[in-house]
């Protein structure tokens, strides 16, 4: 990317009160559209980043569950509870959200395979989301991506000042990854 469309000025970590951990398919880690990594990024001291899908040597699902605070899983899965400002005041403590980063077949595979998760309870973003992501093809509108969902989840879970400062970035890097992509290719 051209150095006058960096967007490194845009980043600024700050703490929250509960735990982020991404569980990124090892695929993601080559694609230069991923986000999960702004997300430990932007949230230095509160995430946790692990990669699943080596061919050697498994990730420990149980000891990332067993992480401070009560554990989240972030995915639609059937029966997942909509995460509302509501449902955040009845968690016992601070929360510890488990995000799965990858497409969306690799998310539901996290969940399917592994026994860990199983007692976690599944919680949901609120309907009527429209992701901001235009760089990755979405099937659908309210598919957002992973740094999305964090933001959007800690929108509820923190309250609104941190979705937003989460979001100044994700913006940033949107807008100025568009325009490196259709100033080289001449295109609006």
């Amino acid at each position: 990317m051209n150095r006058t469309l960096c967007f490194c000025d845009a980043f600024d970590p700050f703490r929250i009160s509960g735990t982020v951990s991404l569980v990124v398919h090892v695929r993601e880690l080559k694609l230069t559209t991923n986000t999960a990594q702004f997300v430990r990024e932007m949230l230095p001291d509160n995430s946790h980043f692990d990669v699943r899908g080596h061919v050697e040597g498994a990730l420990d699902m149980g000891a990332v569950v067993a992480r401070p605070g009560t554990p989240l899983f972030l995915y639609p899965h059937e029966g997942a509870v909509t995460l509302t400002p509501e449902f955040a005041k009845t968690l016992p403590g601070p929360y510890h959200l488990i995000v799965p980063d990858g497409s969306w077949q690799q998310a539901r595979k996290v969940y399917d395979r592994e026994a860990a998760l199983k007692a976690v309870p599944c919680v949901a973003l609120p309907e009527g989301l429209v992701g901001e992501y235009r760089l990755r093809q979405a099937r659908f509108p309210h598919w957002v991506s992973t740094y999305e969902a964090v933001a959007h989840a800690l929108g509820v879970l923190e309250g609104e000042e941190t979705k937003e400062r989460l979001m100044a970035l994700f913006r940033v890097f949107v807008q100025r990854v568009w325009k490196s992509r259709h100033d080289f290719h001449g295109r609006d």
